[in-house]
């Protein structure tokens, strides 16, 4: 394998890795903060990152005042509307089940782009659909069929989906005009900006538990600040732009696989044979909709190097 493959495939395992434990520390950082106050803080963190990384390496785009309207749609949707439901979700639930019904976003996708944007939509990704939602089911209920987890916490974390799948469809049109690490600085100011009165206003009527405990918190919080708003998004921007959308989606198979491991080591979470049966079946969907964009992919790659 070429070096160059091997930077690009480690790219994604690294950002898919960091988006995995992400679950995690959000469960952690919460111990303390309220989400709200979380998200913002996490917002400043990348920020700050963000913006030095763009001007010390001289990668900010100039942005026209045109288009600062529909980066303020696109903030709305992701980081702001997103990060509350994820919040709340990963609040009222596991990490290990906030991250399996997270990564059925790439299956509802395509759903909402046959509906809005007339994409044709493949009998694999309805089989894949049906696949993973059996799975994430099968980690909510028990042997009684009774939730295993908090009815709140599964709306927040559904809407998270929903959310995400309307970012991806207003996405389309900025990727068009600017680059991605442009458009995630950009989203991660307005964001932060949409926070300020929010986290101000529900601080004061759900204050955080221990928001003076500093040394408590801090530590996962940068990690989700740097590693998860800044350097993953990073990462996968150079994957997807190496690996193209088939290719690179299938590494977002790994997210709940990440999630499940690191909260059984880091916060001893029960890993119960129903939820490995659950994290395979997410898995196991995610790949079968995703099976005829890789191998038009791979013949693709066949013809060129013909």
């Amino acid at each position: 394998m070429k070096e160059s493959n091997i930077l690009t495939h480690a790219a994604g395992i690294i950002a898919m890795t960091a988006w995995g434990l992400s679950f995690i520390w959000s469960t952690q950082v919460y111990e303390s903060l309220n989400p709200t106050t979380t998200i913002f803080l996490r917002l400043v963190v990348a920020t700050i990152f963000f913006t030095a990384i763009l001007f010390i390496f001289r990668l900010n785009e100039k942005i026209r005042k045109e288009h600062l309207a529909l980066f303020a749609l696109a903030a709305l949707f992701e980081p702001f509307l997103y990060f509350i439901c994820e919040g709340y979700g990963l609040k009222n639930t596991s990490p290990i089940i906030g991250s399996a019904i997270v990564a059925m976003i790439p299956l509802v996708t395509p759903i909402a782009a046959a509906i809005f944007l007339k994409e044709r939509l493949t009998p694999m990704n309805i089989v894949g659909l049906f696949v993973s939602f059996f799975g994430v089911v099968t980690m909510l209920l028990n042997k009684d069929m009774v939730l295993t987890a908090s009815p709140k916490g599964i709306l927040f974390l559904s809407g998270a989906v929903l959310v995400a799948v309307g970012y991806s469809i207003a996405l389309i049109k900025l990727t068009k005009l600017y680059k991605p690490l442009t458009i995630t600085w950009m989203q991660n100011i307005i964001g932060m900006i949409y926070f300020i009165p929010l986290a101000i206003v529900l601080e004061r009527l759900d204050p955080s538990p221990d928001i003076a405990n500093v040394r408590a918190y801090i530590v996962p919080l940068v990690c989700l600040g740097v590693f998860c708003s800044a350097i993953a998004y990073a990462l996968w921007a150079f994957a997807y732009s190496k690996l193209g959308a088939s290719k690179a989606n299938v590494y977002t198979n790994l997210i709940p696989v990440f999630t499940a491991i690191f909260s059984y080591f880091i916060i001893h979470e029960s890993l119960t044979p129903q939820k490995i049966i659950g994290i395979v079946l997410v898995v196991f969907g995610l790949v079968l909709s995703q099976l005829k964009d890789l191998r038009q992919a791979r013949l693709s790659r066949e013809k060129s190097t013909k």
